[in-house]
């Protein structure tokens, strides 16, 4: 049956078709990684529930209630969801030749392929057995048997289960129950299975044991253990058994059959650790990193304070490897310094699932063959382990349910005898809207291959040279799990669009219309969409444009009958430095609304949507000629003269130091403004930042005078005035006023009034995986009419020409009633316009505490 979830606190009823009985193979809480998922996500912390489970009676239907609980297990956090799984086991057998008599007397191995076995007198007329009952199952050697106790109410006294029992008995374990117990056994890969049954207690209550089994294929890949099987004896050594009622520490994820979360270790010189997993499962490594640290001692690792270089596994893994850091990695990217740790992080990945690829050749008429993922499954290829190559050119449709992603691991894949050319024989992963994907055609260690963008994918398998003869084919272990709501790629789940409200407020800035023909590309225009609660909603670009949040912000309806979504009058929050996904240079953005919020300002009322307004921007040319061009800001000096285009840092997403300062100006045209949006910004902070990473607020506005434009010349007049961003930093210089910016960022700019701009940019930290550099997207726009650029000021004023100026300012007014509300850890310049035309004079200041404990819009309830 398929898998069952639940948030908490909820109930969940199963189901059965009539004539079966509910069997719950296992039952999870989990805190879930992604905020409001209700379901298992690779990561979480997991944590037993059977105990919530209460299935014990032959009804088709079983409610299951789950409670919130604390977990001790998962740092006290409380669980957010469960997860069940459960099997619809036959109450008896139509034929009956196929049910049998656990205490037969003179009886002969069981052979058929399916049954049920039942204690004497079952149920109604439950009876002692003196003497211990045996009954053999006899498997194939290319079967294994799944094994239910579908019913069992016997004495649960003493200590396990002496007295009163069924025993189940392979040739390398044992299980024992007693008591009231329904049980699904894990596969029992032995030549012979014994079933032993013993009760010496009676009571009106008991009814004894019933237990279904079949005999179905096994894997060729699994290896059963060879050996004889003998009987329990009376008094069985508790280290030969495996106690299932007692408690076994089986790891979850080896229950559920998946792989485990990522885990990590670190290393200092001179320190070994060794990785093991449990059996049928093989390390997977995913990072394998070595530090250098200031103070060149082995510290915490920190990517974002260390200099840091990641390489490929230097040896291959199996079940169990150990890894020792001998203390003499030189890093020559740091420096030539030796490393002072080794940091990795791995997975336990299963070897032997279910197969779910057919053993055929391609499709005579080149048509897809599909392959459905239901959470976890294994490819091989044709013929795979014969060590002959076929010639084939298939594609196969990997699909797992919508909202889903999938992981897919290397078991093995070797189509090149070794060597790394995969231009005759590969494997590639192409998604949707892709001619070309990620090759692959030698990969013989255990590894994370490729993530996909969505629930679907197609994956070539292409042999044109089949005259290899070290290589056998790809074997993969492929797993999906719900897509995270911060996955930077692919198609996002279909969502119903809301439409798009006008409101007055908040105010947003017009972007200018295309000036050029279609096959230019310039700013698309602005959009606003509403994600009311519990919704989602999917944001997706044009190929070339990058997806930009320009606002965001949580509302209460100010009329509770009003439908969700903004509309004058509601009562608003801002949302976004609190919205930290989509802040890379990707096209799409798949957001939701899971967790309702409480807006203090809003008289403590829950927020009914979240309203979103964003935009897409050109990020690289697509089509010939280009219809945009990239400039890097390093490659030259010369000035861009265009009316747009896109910046970028060298290489970039390849992060490169560039030790001096590198410069680009942007020519102004007239009658427009300079608007400037940033795709994505990733250097080093210098380890001083106080603005949150996620704000469009510089780090530093540095304001200038007529008598000093030149940044530079400023900064040697005032040293002082440059605290941070000073070694790492993008700068964005106008003649009167520049905007530095460091760490990551992805914003949009306010408009610039001015007749030229300088992009200024210097990286001096060493690489690590998190720096990227930076890319831009500028572009010269009509200047809206409320924009008002006094490019000829008064004789005895300082106002920056590329300053805007209020209404209220233009005929030295006095201004209204300002206000700025600065969050703890945050600062904020209060500046007045004109230069020295105007003075700041304080009204008042005030200290506030909100019900949340978080930072909101002053209200008169704080």
């Amino acid at each position: 049956m398929p898998p069952q979830d639940t948030c908490v606190p909820s109930s969940l009823t199963l189901r059965c078709p009539a004539g079966s009985v509910i069997v719950v193979t296992s039952a999870e809480y989990g805190v879930a990684q992604v905020d409001g998922s209700c379901s298992y996500t690779p990561g979480d912390c997991i944590a037993d529930a059977m105990s919530i489970v209460v299935c014990v009676s032959d009804s088709v239907t079983c409610s299951i209630y789950a409670t919130k609980k604390k977990l001790p297990e998962c740092n006290d956090q409380f669980g957010s969801y469960v997860h069940i799984e459960y099997d619809c086991v036959p109450m008896s057998m139509n034929d009956p030749a196929q049910e049998y008599n656990v205490c037969q007397q003179n009886s002969t191995d069981i052979t058929s392929d399916r049954g049920i076995l039942k204690s004497p007198g079952y149920p109604s007329q439950f009876q002692l057995t003196p003497s211990e009952c045996f009954r053999a199952i006899h498997v194939p050697d290319n079967k294994v048997v799944r094994l239910w106790l579908s019913d069992l109410y016997v004495s649960s006294a003493g200590v396990n289960c002496p007295n009163d029992h069924v025993y189940v008995v392979d040739n390398v374990q044992t299980f024992r129950h007693c008591g009231l117990k329904r049980y699904a056994y894990p596969y029992l890969c032995s030549s012979t299975i014994i079933i032993q049954y013993k009760t010496t207690t009676q009571s009106s209550f008991y009814r004894g044991m019933r237990m279904y089994f079949e005999i179905v294929d096994r894997s060729p890949n699994d290896n059963c253990p060879t050996g004889s099987v003998t009987p329990v004896p009376a008094t069985t050594p508790s280290t030969t058994t495996i106690e299932t009622d007692v408690t076994t520490a089986i790891p979850i994820y080896v229950v559920l059959g998946i792989a485990s979360p990522i885990r990590s270790f670190q290393i200092c010189k001179g320190e070994s650790h060794t990785l093991q997993c449990p059996t049928n499962y093989v390390v997977a490594v995913r990072t394998n990193i070595y530090g250098v640290t200031p103070t060149d001692q082995c510290e915490e690792h920190d990517a974002s304070k260390h200099c840091v270089l990641a390489t490929d596994p230097t040896f291959y893994c199996r079940q169990s490897c150990t890894y020792m850091y001998t203390g003499n990695r030189v890093i020559p990217s740091c420096s030539n310094k030796i490393a002072a740790y080794q940091y990795v992080e791995y997975q336990c990945i299963p070897l032997k699932t279910e197969l779910v690829s057919p053993n055929t050749t391609c499709p005579a008429d080149g048509s897809k063959v599909p392959i459905q993922i239901d959470r976890r499954g294994r490819f091989q290829s044709y013929r795979y382990g014969s060590f002959v190559m076929v010639k084939m050119n298939c594609t196969y449709r990997l699909k797992t349910k919508p909202g889903d992603i999938m992981h897919i691991y290397s078991l093995d894949v070797s189509l090149s005898d070794y060597s790394s050319d995969c231009t005759d024989n590969k494997l590639s992963f192409i998604e949707d809207g892709e001619t070309q994907g990620s090759d692959f055609c030698e990969e013989r260690s255990f590894r994370l291959l490729y993530s996909t963008c969505s629930n679907e994918i197609d994956m070539r398998y292409i042999v044109t040279d089949d005259s290899m003869y070290f290589s056998d084919g790809a074997e993969l272990y492929i797993e999906s799990q719900a897509r995270p709501s911060d996955w930077s790629c692919g198609k996002p789940l279909p969502t119903t669009p809301i439409p798009p409200t006008q409101p007055t407020i908040p105010i947003v800035t017009q972007t200018a219309v295309p000036l050029t023909n279609e096959t230019s590309m310039f700013a698309r225009d602005e959009i606003e969409t509403d994600i009311c609660f519990k919704g989602t909603s999917s944001y997706t670009c044009p190929l070339g444009y990058t997806f930009i949040m320009i606002d965001a912000f949580y509302g209460v309806k100010k009329q509770s009958s009003n439908k969700c979504g903004f509309v004058q009058g509601d009562c608003v929050h801002d949302a976004l430095p609190s919205l930290t996904i989509c802040r890379n240079d990707a096209a799409s953005c798949f957001m939701s609304y899971p967790t309702q919020r409480r807006l203090a300002q809003c008289s403590d009322n829950y927020a009914d949507y979240l309203h979103i307004t964003h935009q897409c921007v050109p990020s690289r040319p697509i089509g010939t000629p280009p219809p945009i061009t990239v400039y890097d800001i390093c490659d030259t000096n010369a000035p861009i003269a265009n009316i747009n285009g896109v910046v970028t840092s060298p290489n970039f997403p390849t992060y490169k130091q560039t030790n001096t300062e590198c410069k680009r100006s942007l020519v102004g045209m007239t009658d427009r403004v300079l608007k400037i949006w940033i795709n994505e910004m990733a250097v080093s902070s210098d380890g001083v930042r106080s603005l949150a990473e996620e704000s469009d607020e510089p780090d530093l506005v540095i304001y200038k005078n007529h008598d000093t434009k030149n940044l530079n010349d400023f900064e040697k007049l005032n040293p002082s005035i440059r605290d941070v961003c000073i070694k790492d930093y993008l700068i964005i210089n106008a003649p009167h006023v520049a905007y530095v910016y460091c760490g990551t960022r992805k914003f949009a700019m306010a408009p610039i009034c001015a007749a030229n701009i300088d992009i200024q940019y210097k990286t001096t930290s060493t690489a690590n995986f998190l720096y990227k550099g930076f890319k831009l997207y500028f572009e010269w726009v009509p200047k809206p009419m409320d924009i008002i650029c006094d490019n000829n000021p008064l004789p005895s004023t300082t106002t920056p020409i590329d300053e805007v100026i209020p209404f209220w300012a233009q005929n030295l007014q006095l201004s209204p009633i300002l206000s700025a509300q600065i969050c703890l850890g945050t600062a904020h310049t209060l500046r007045c316009p004109r230069g020295s035309d105007y003075v700041l004079s304080i009204i008042s200041s005030s200290y506030g505490v909100t019900g949340t404990g978080l930072c909101e819009i002053p209200a008169s309830n704080h």
